[in-house]
């Protein structure tokens, strides 16, 4: 019979045993339990890896930032529209950075396969208190209305928000460097603080030295005087040899005039109360007697005045009924006879009509038994009267050159500014400040679509000084209008024009190299910031008064802003205005802002010659042989045309290029050969 070792020894045995195979069974139900409770840990179906993205390291208040996130599909599955929307989710608080659209999704028409990018655009609104802000976002999965699902891996950025061109108190001032070619880093003291255009905010007054390198060019410097309450602008041309150009200005805000303007609201609401405050105590005569000397002096403003009674009496009304018909004795003579001097000013009257002498009769039977006798309200005095018409408002929907009755509070219209199938553009003036705008109202009756709302978004946070600005845009159930910046135009031989397009072309040349290196200013300030024209024509350039050049047009309805996409309708363009690439993506490639210079290459071309490139009339005012069908491609130069425009070839075969590689890549490389043609 085995012992009491034995039995021991087996016990032993069978808790081993017994643990090994709890641990083996439950840590595979724990690890799927884990994985089903927490959706997100499906790294491995749905993920989405961080690319690339375009926020600024630091931002201004006040102003607006048009931004692209890019997020590659790292996961097992392809993004696209169906149960779930597949978008980039912004994570943070709306209270501290506000970012439009919280949900960012890929469009019903976008599949994005498994290794492939998207980027995701967004516009950023940082709040009035500077400060250090994060960013966070992630990719998402959204069903129904906000049922949202995060993916695992996120991604955050942490950004500074700087006050308004830098300048937060009186005390401090700041600094703002801009470079051409922009992106160059910049030095304080040594320090690198990021690259241009750069603000250097809240910095105490004194004397700095500001460095400014890029890889392509010599590095340069300069020292810059920091004043309390002002800016100083630091504009450095590194292509030349020119010293960096330096200016201080005092910032508006913190003179005594800024701080009337910005308190304005205030004061008139004060000035108001105690002219109110002041005309109810000149209507008690106890307190300030009638015969003393300051109702001498304020007489001429004061609106309401006491009579015997104890009443108020507006004096513009006592003024209006001295001016009546009737004698003033027959209605104010309020003595004990009173009524027998009535009665004779009325029997010995012997003008007024049978009418007139009807209600004097009126009067004194209704007032016979003296007393304090009262007027008796008739028409007498104001015959005219104006009653409503009901049909008016009917009649007044459309009132001069068509202008829409729902905006005259708004808006005075001056007259038609331009017009096409599309829109009517009037000059008005708003009501509510005096400043004359250029206000365009489309013709048909539809919302604005979500593309076109984005687009004018964007085109508001744009700001340069060869970009119309556009002040206000609404999408109404039944009218859209926008209102832009009214420039004026140029008269030139007898005939006013607004825009390149209606001007006689060829033009002389210093100015076509004037209004090209505007057109191209403008467009590379929106290159910077990641916005693309993409539909750039003669009518989308606006003219001054002085002959400098605006661009318009970034709100079309018909594409991203330069985001790539494939439908972007370019249909109801001019034919020479459409680049090869938007014609055939498949042999060309992609849009990009090379499609701009593009564009802009085929204005400068035909204000230049006169001509369209790539066209049957420019080949044959060159006198080449053949047809055009055989030499269709290729770019018949300026000198060909005219022999003296020899030395614009160069430009504008690199802007005319078929091929996107052939291009001038940046506007930078353009407006350097364009300050080269205006310097010689």
């Amino acid at each position: 019979m085995p012992g009491s070792d034995y039995f021991r020894e087996k016990f032993v045995r069978f808790v081993i045993i017994s643990l090994i195979f709890i641990f083996f069974q439950g840590v595979p139900v724990l690890a799927v339990n884990g994985m089903y409770d927490n959706p997100s840990s499906n790294v491995g179906y749905y993920m989405g890896e961080y690319v690339s993205d375009t926020i600024p390291s630091s931002i201004e208040a006040g102003s607006t930032y048009p931004i692209t996130i890019t997020y590659r599909n790292a996961g097992m599955v392809s993004w696209e529209w169906g149960v779930e929307k597949f978008g980039l989710l912004y994570q943070g608080l709306q209270s501290s950075i506000e970012v439009e659209p919280v949900f960012s999704q890929i469009p019903s028409d976008i599949k994005v396969e498994t290794q492939e990018d998207f980027s995701f655009p967004f516009t950023l609104t940082p709040p009035e208190k500077p400060g250090e802000y994060d960013l966070s976002f992630s990719m998402s999965t959204r069903k129904g209305d906000n049922k949202y699902t995060p993916f695992s891996n996120g991604f955050t950025k942490k950004i500074t928000v700087i006050p308004k061109e830098g300048v937060s108190s009186g005390d401090v001032g700041s600094i703002i460097v801009d470079s051409n070619p922009s992106k160059a880093t910049v030095q304080m003291g040594g320090e690198e603080k990021g690259i241009t255009p750069l603000t250097l905010p809240d910095l105490n007054p004194a004397k700095y030295e500001i460095t400014i390198t890029h890889p392509d060019y010599p590095t340069k410097w300069t020292q810059v005087q920091v004043e309390a309450g002002s800016v100083s602008r630091v504009t450095v041309d590194l292509t030349t040899g020119e010293i960096p150009s330096v200016k201080t200005e005092k910032l508006l805000k913190f003179t005594p005039l800024g701080w009337v303007i910005d308190n304005l609201p205030l004061l008139i609401i004060t000035i108001v109360v105690l002219f109110l405050g002041f005309q109810i105590l000149m209507m008690n005569t106890t307190r300030i007697p009638e015969n003393h000397p300051i109702r001498r002096f304020t007489r001429p403003i004061i609106l309401v005045s006491s009579s015997p009674d104890g009443k108020g009496r507006f004096r513009r009304a006592e003024k209006e009924k001295g001016k009546g018909g009737t004698s003033g004795d027959s209605t104010t003579n309020t003595g004990p006879g009173g009524l027998s001097e009535q009665k004779k000013s009325v029997k010995t009257s012997g003008s007024g009509t049978g009418k007139e002498n009807a209600v004097r009769d009126r009067t004194l039977r209704r007032e016979e038994g003296g007393g304090i006798q009262k007027p008796i309200e008739t028409d007498e005095e104001n015959p005219d009267i104006n009653v409503d018409d009901p049909d008016q408002e009917g009649k007044e929907i459309e009132g001069m050159w068509g202008f829409p009755h729902a905006l005259r509070d708004r808006y005075e219209p001056l007259g038609i500014a331009g017009s096409d199938s599309y829109a009517r553009v009037y000059k008005v003036r708003k009501k509510d400040t005096g400043a004359v705008r250029a206000l365009k109202i489309g013709n048909m009756k539809q919302e604005g679509s979500e593309i076109l709302q984005k687009e004018t978004s964007v085109w508001r946070s744009l700001r340069h000084p060869n970009i119309v600005h556009l002040f206000r845009s609404e999408f109404l159930d039944d009218m859209s209008y926008l209102e832009n910046e009214y420039l004026g135009g140029i008269t030139y031989k007898g005939n006013h024009h607004t825009s390149l397009c209606g001007l006689p072309k060829p033009i002389r040349e210093h100015y076509a190299v004037s209004l090209i290196n505007d057109i191209a200013e403008g467009l590379k300030y929106a290159h910077d910031i990641g916005v693309r024209h993409y539909h750039l024509q003669t009518g989308d350039v606006l003219l001054t008064p002085k002959l400098r050049a605006k661009v318009s047009g970034f709100a079309r309805g018909r594409n991203e802003l330069g985001f790539s996409i494939k439908d972007s309708d370019v249909r109801e363009a001019d034919a020479a205005f459409i680049s090869p690439e938007q014609k055939n993506s498949e042999r060309y490639g992609n849009p990009g802002r090379r499609t701009d210079i593009y564009q802009l290459g085929v204005i400068f071309y035909e204000l230049l010659t006169g001509y369209l490139p790539y066209s049957p009339e420019a080949f044959k005012a060159s006198g080449k042989p053949g047809s055009f069908k055989d030499h269709s491609e290729e770019l018949v130069l300026p000198s060909e045309i005219r022999k003296n425009l020899a030395v614009y070839d160069p430009i504008v075969l690199k802007m005319l290029s078929l091929k996107k590689s052939d291009r001038y890549d940046l506007m930078d490389e353009l407006l350097s050969d364009l300050n080269a043609f205006r310097k010689a």
